[in-house]
């Protein structure tokens, strides 16, 4: 074999291990994606939102008698004067929504906020109370009964609260109650305790403005770094009301007093800027 045949048989084995070295190299894949972490949630920021519920009414009262003499035809009742707290009580159902705005701080797991809202407050049906008492409406019982008319409650509130459970915040909530609960038409009926002397009083509430105080507690969940709904339960207290009730053809005159309280169940939607 001479000299050129050699280096001929050199380049086609030099040929072959290259051929076979680049089999055997692996594949060139495409650069894996940027990895870009979820943001990390947090309660801090503005927000608003919108909320509706249910008031529910338990309320107390007292009331004053003048006139229920003999010489204006009550067999029985009380002296001029008398006083005395309700027997039994009133429940009635209305309607609550209206919206809110808000500010959050989170520090840790703690959220402090301020929160305002302002909710269209309706009264319910017509509610009842009972007043029997031997010694105030001796041999009788005084009734009462109002219509519940259309106001609205608004509260300014402080929250503080716990993100004990990731995107879920429980938290107590107290502060400023104002509003009106309504005009109401009130009247009431005197009878002995053998029926046979009912005495009708009548008499209109007005519209009245008042301030009070509203605490509560509630669990807000985050559905996205936006959007969140909460539960939430209040009590508010706006101070008693106070109106008279007539008997036009005998003069005899009951000045009673009604508890301003509620208690609100409401569900709400926040939005965060």
């Amino acid at each position: 074999m001479n000299l050129r045949s050699l280096l001929a048989v050199a380049a086609l084995a030099t040929c072959s291990t290259g051929a076979a070295m680049a089999a055997d190299l692996p594949m060139r894949s495409p650069p894996p994606a940027p990895f870009y972490p979820a943001p990390i949630f947090t309660w801090t920021g503005f927000y608003a939102g919108v909320n509706a519920g249910a008031s529910f009414d338990n309320k107390a009262g007292s009331a004053t008698a003048n006139g229920f003499t003999t010489a204006n035809g009550f067999v029985s009742g009380p002296a001029t004067g008398s006083f005395g707290p309700f027997r039994g009580g009133s429940s009635s159902t209305g309607f609550v929504g209206g919206g809110q705005i808000g500010y959050n701080i989170q520090n840790g797991m703690f959220v402090y906020g301020l929160e305002a809202d302002i909710d269209y407050f309706g009264g319910g049906g017509g509610k009842t109370r009972s007043y029997a008492d031997n010694v105030v409406f001796p041999g009788g019982t005084l009734t009462t009964r109002g219509r519940g008319g259309d106001g609205y409650l608004g509260t300014v509130r402080g929250r503080l609260g716990v993100a004990a459970f990731d995107r879920t915040l429980l938290y107590v909530t107290g502060g400023l109650a104002y509003g009106d609960y309504g005009t109401s038409t009130r009247s009431a009926r005197f009878t002995n305790a053998t029926g046979t002397n009912f005495i009708d009083f009548n008499g209109n509430g007005n519209d009245d403005t008042r301030i009070g105080y509203a605490v509560g507690a509630g669990v807000e969940y985050a559905f996205t770094q936006q959007i969140s709904g909460k539960i939430e339960y209040l009590y508010t207290d706006l101070g008693s009301r106070k109106y008279n009730l007539t008997n036009p053809n005998t003069g005899a005159v009951i000045s009673a007093r009604s508890d301003g309280t509620s208690q609100i169940a409401r569900v709400g939607l926040n939005y965060k800027f």
